[in-house]
C-alpha cells in the first residue's frame, strides 16, 4: 500500500476562517432583515385598541368613524374612507338622519397623534345632528 502526502504547505485553516465569517455575516444580515432593523420611511399609524367590549347597542343603527392624522385628516367609516374630509362626513350625517335621531350613535375612534381641535369638531358636527356620540379609548395599563 502506497502512501500519498500533501505537498501542499497550508492545511485549508484561512479558507474555513475566511467560510465561517461569510456564513455569520450571511446569517446576521437574514436576521436584521428579519427584524427590520434598519433604515424606516415615513410615518407608522397604528390604530387605537382595545380588549373590552362595549356594552348592548344596536348594531344597525351604529356607525363607526375612524380619524388618522394628518395635515387634512383622513376620515373611515367602516373600511371605506370618506371623500371630501369634513365636508365628507357631513353629508354622511345628513345620510344617516331619521324619525328618531337619539336612536343612531356615532362611535369616533381616533389616532393618538389626532387633534383633540379635530375630535371635538367631529363630536359637535354628530351632537347638532341628534345622535349619541362616543369616543373609542385605550384603558390605562398601569
Amino acid at each position: 500500500m502506497r502512501r500519498i502526502r500533501s505537498r501542499l504547505t497550508d492545511n485549508g485553516s484561512s479558507a474555513l476562517i475566511v467560510s465561517a465569517v461569510a456564513l455569520i455575516l450571511a446569517l446576521g444580515s437574514c436576521v436584521l432583515l428579519t427584524y427590520h432593523v434598519g433604515p424606516r420611511y415615513g410615518v407608522r399609524v397604528r390604530p387605537e385598541s382595545s380588549h373590552f367590549v362595549m356594552g348592548g347597542y344596536d348594531r344597525s343603527q351604529t356607525h363607526i368613524v375612524s380619524v388618522a392624522a394628518g395635515d387634512e385628516p383622513r376620515l373611515y367609516i367602516g373600511a371605506e374612507q370618506v371623500p371630501g374630509g369634513m365636508a365628507g362626513i357631513e353629508d354622511q350625517l345628513k345620510l344617516w338622519d331619521c324619525e328618531n335621531p337619539a336612536r343612531v350613535t356615532v362611535v369616533l375612534v381616533a389616532d393618538r397623534a389626532v387633534a383633540a381641535g379635530t375630535l371635538q369638531k367631529l363630536a359637535d358636527m354628530v351632537l347638532c345632528h341628534g345622535f349619541n356620540c362616543c369616543l373609542g379609548a385605550v384603558p390605562s395599563v398601569e
